[in-house]
């Protein structure tokens, strides 16, 4: 049983999975707290954000577009996710203890964007484009 864990319900099996966690949990703790987001993010959302990271890297010069990533992870999708409990805690624990340098690499092990809804990382676009007014405006 993991505490806090996303589940990305996509088959008969995966959902079955899905079932038998929730009933550990239950008898276990006789508490649990579910998120449902239905529906997939968009591909024009996914493609957006990766062409984004490669452009800002391009305009910045001096870093690839995985390093954007990480930085855009950290700097405007933690914020976002931690607003789950569960989220915070583990970010509290584990992130917040780490230098800076080793915040930005640690992205690359923790589900940000992945995890995100479709209005999450609509605001995860936004905040980008805010800070990189140079990017394109199609959302």
């Amino acid at each position: 049983m993991i505490v806090g864990e996303y589940w990305v319900v996509n088959s008969e099996q995966t959902k079955e999975n899905v079932k038998r966690e929730i009933d550990a949990v239950f008898l276990d703790k006789k508490y649990a707290r579910i998120k449902i987001d239905a529906g997939k993010r968009t591909l024009s959302q996914n493609a957006l954000k990766a062409v984004w990271y490669g452009d800002i890297a391009k305009h910045r010069g001096d870093v690839t577009a995985k390093d954007v990533e990480r930085e855009c992870k950290y700097k405007y999708g933690l914020p976002i996710i931690r607003r789950n409990q569960m989220q915070n805690y583990v970010h509290e624990q584990i992130t917040d203890k780490l230098p800076y340098e080793k915040r930005i690499k640690v992205m690359d092990c923790f589900a940000v964007t992945s995890i995100m809804s479709v209005k999450e990382l609509k605001e995860y676009i936004e905040m980008m484009q805010s800070d990189y007014p140079y990017l394109a405006s199609e959302k």
